[in-house]
């Protein structure tokens, strides 16, 4: 029928006829018949009224039940974690690694409850191959109202995850998070620097409301003091699910960032390298335990910095139960504590070069001032009763020495008079010893970028007061003047000290992160190096102290050290941490190139003995490999 009714009429125009007038053209037009516009409007409004009726149907017939559906349907809002930002060494060598993750997460709000919940908890336990109690132990403590994801067993391996994903479907509230998990390269070469990562706890959460219950934080180390830096900003998931917690429709509202990465100024080929070297010396000498600083003495630039025992912070990469945890902290070979850094030792004889700059600083002596050791003792009466004597002894008897062979050859007796002073020598005191120890950086914080740092103890009379309700003797000084009795050192500041002896009198703040950068490597934060006291005293007095010290290397305690293929000055240490003198931890602290210094290092070894025996062998491994792949020659 249609057909029929457009059926068109076949007329022929000539060409001729295009310019027809209008009126002519008019005739030659050929309109639609009736019938067909009519059947088209019927067409339109059985449309219509088919829409009408939908509409109807929907929301005036069964109004109420879509309504009460669409009521049920609620939409989530999911945090998805970002991935920490990554930490390089010196040489843009990675440090830590962000690798995929699997963990087993539950929705406490999608919880069955009744007697449904009883028969989910046999479920799962016999999917993971666990006692129901252990399942239901867990349930109880969960918040049942909340829709926030939680771990549910973190002892379950990534292998055992993927074999039970398949059955996941016939389990409700249970599904498997994909994310990334912290791992550290050669972990236990560098963990005391660059710390761990943990679980969030509860009472964290009160006071960091930007974390989630599944989150990890910095707990030591660089993954805590830059954890604002490293951590990130979540993304955001919108999920539409319906009343049976099926998933409608999942939308992406913003995407995770990753933290921004840090570059730090250790070098991880030297970090291994006296790692390795001081493990070997304390199973050599069976000592307890070592620690290590080297730096960069023109900037404070930390280039390496061990304490042993160490651990492996890879173990805290997961969420490591309390079980396991205790098991790793009661092994007596495991050590969080960081000894460079926060460990505090007698500093033995390493102090000495400071007592002598400050001697010569206050005009106690010259440079060429000689003091009689040939007895290899002093013997001082009691101020009280003169029948009572008090002797200080020396390692030996030196005879007559000056400054530069004191400290080159460790000189008790020289030092115990400059410091205490003894007949016609005024000495230091206690006061001034303390002034130019402070002046060099010991006893107060340094400021190193990383927690745990400990300020040590320079004592004076008001300290021993009030800590011992004893007096102030001569005696103590003579004791402090050696590195003994109550002073106390950290690695980190000796060699922080040392450095300052090399570089004519800048004490640089230490610092192991050079830069932030964001996740395009553009740089976002670069620290310069920061001065914490200039021009402590006379350069030519500090060069005296650097003659000295050049002699221990050629004459004297360090003499192991002459062959080297640079020159090298130092000061070797032996600081007694007992009573019976039969316990000792070897020290030894020093620069080099002699000449123009660019490193500085201090090595403790504990109960290790001499320092010239246990640990200057351990500096010579470290100048020799430092300088050959510096210059890559031996002169």
């Amino acid at each position: 029928m249609f057909r029929k009714i457009f059926k068109k009429r076949r007329v022929e125009i000539d060409p001729e006829e295009i310019l027809l007038d209008k009126e002519t053209a008019a005739k030659l037009e050929i309109p639609i018949k009736k019938e067909g516009i009519f059947i088209l409007f019927v067409i339109a409004i059985m449309i219509l009224i088919l829409f009408l009726t939908r509409a109807f149907w929907l929301q005036i017939w069964q109004g109420d039940y879509y309504a009460m559906k669409a009521s049920k349907n609620s939409v989530r809002f999911y945090y998805s974690p970002a991935p920490r930002g990554i930490i390089y060494d010196r040489n843009g060598e990675i440090l830590t690694i962000n690798e995929p993750n699997f963990t087993l997460m539950t929705i406490p709000a999608d919880l069955p409850e009744g007697d449904a919940l009883n028969l989910w908890i046999k479920k799962v336990a016999k999917l993971l191959k666990k006692n129901e109690s252990e399942i239901s132990d867990f349930i109880s403590g969960l918040n049942k109202s909340s829709t926030q994801p939680v771990s549910f067993d973190p002892s379950l391996n990534q292998a055992f995850l993927v074999e039970i994903e398949a059955n996941l479907p016939e389990v409700s509230a249970l599904f498997i998070n994909k994310e990334t998990r912290r791992q550290y390269k050669d972990g236990i070469y560098f963990s005391q620097f660059l710390g761990y990562t943990g679980k969030i706890s509860s009472e964290e959460l009160k006071n960091n409301t930007n974390y989630l219950l599944t989150d990890f934080i910095g707990r030591s180390g660089i993954e805590a003091e830059y954890e604002e830096d490293l951590r990130g900003q979540l993304g955001k998931i919108a999920i539409l699910v319906d009343s049976d917690n099926k998933i409608l429709n999942t939308v992406t509202v913003k995407e995770s960032q990753s933290g921004n990465n840090l570059v730090i100024s250790v070098d991880s080929g030297l970090q291994k390298l006296l790692t390795d070297v001081l493990k070997n010396k304390i199973t050599e000498t069976n000592s307890s335990g070592a620690a290590a600083v080297i730096l960069d003495a023109r900037s404070g630039e930390i280039l390496a910095l061990v304490s042993l025992p160490s651990f492996d912070n890879n173990i805290f990469t997961t969420n490591l139960s309390n079980k396991d945890y205790q098991s790793v902290v009661k092994n007596q070979n495991w050590s969080e504590f960081n000894r460079a850094i926060g460990g505090v030792y007698p500093s033995g004889s390493t102090i000495k070069p400071f007592i002598a700059a400050a001697a010569l600083e206050e005009n106690i002596i010259s440079p060429e001032t000689k003091i009689d050791d040939t007895l290899g003792y002093i013997q001082i009466p009691n101020q009280y009763n003169p029948d009572i004597i008090y002797t200080y002894r020396d390692w030996k008897a030196h005879g007559w020495v000056d400054l530069r062979k004191a400290i080159a050859w460790s000189a008790n007796v020289y030092f115990y008079e400059i410091g205490g002073g003894y007949k016609n020598i005024q000495g230091l005191g206690i006061d001034r010893i303390k002034k130019y120890l402070n002046l060099f950086g010991f006893g107060s914080l340094l400021g190193i970028d990383l927690p745990g740092e400990s300020e040590g103890l320079t004592p004076d009379p008001a300290w021993k007061k009030t800590n011992k309700n004893e007096d102030w003797y001569t005696g103590d000084t003579y004791n402090v003047s050696i590195g003994q009795g109550d002073v106390l050192v950290t690695p980190l500041q000796m060699a922080t000290a040392i450095a300052a002896i090399a570089n004519d009198g800048t004490l640089w703040q230490p610092k192991i992160v050079s830069k932030i950068t964001d996740s395009d490597g553009k740089t976002v934060k670069e620290f310069k190096p920061k001065i914490i006291r200039d021009n402590i005293m006379d350069k030519n007095n500090l060069q005296i102290v650097r003659e000295g010290m050049r002699g221990a290397v050629t004459e004297g305690s360090a003499y192991f050290l002459k062959d080297l293929p640079v020159k090298v000055a130092g000061k070797t240490g032996t600081a007694q941490v007992t009573n019976t003198f039969k316990k000792t931890n070897a020290w030894f602290a020093g620069f080099a190139p002699y000449d123009n210094p660019d490193i500085a290092l201090a090595i403790v070894i504990e109960g290790a003995g001499e320092g010239s025996t246990a640990a200057v062998p351990v500096a010579k491994e470290i100048f020799q490999w430092y300088y050959n792949k510096e210059y890559n020659v031996i002169e």
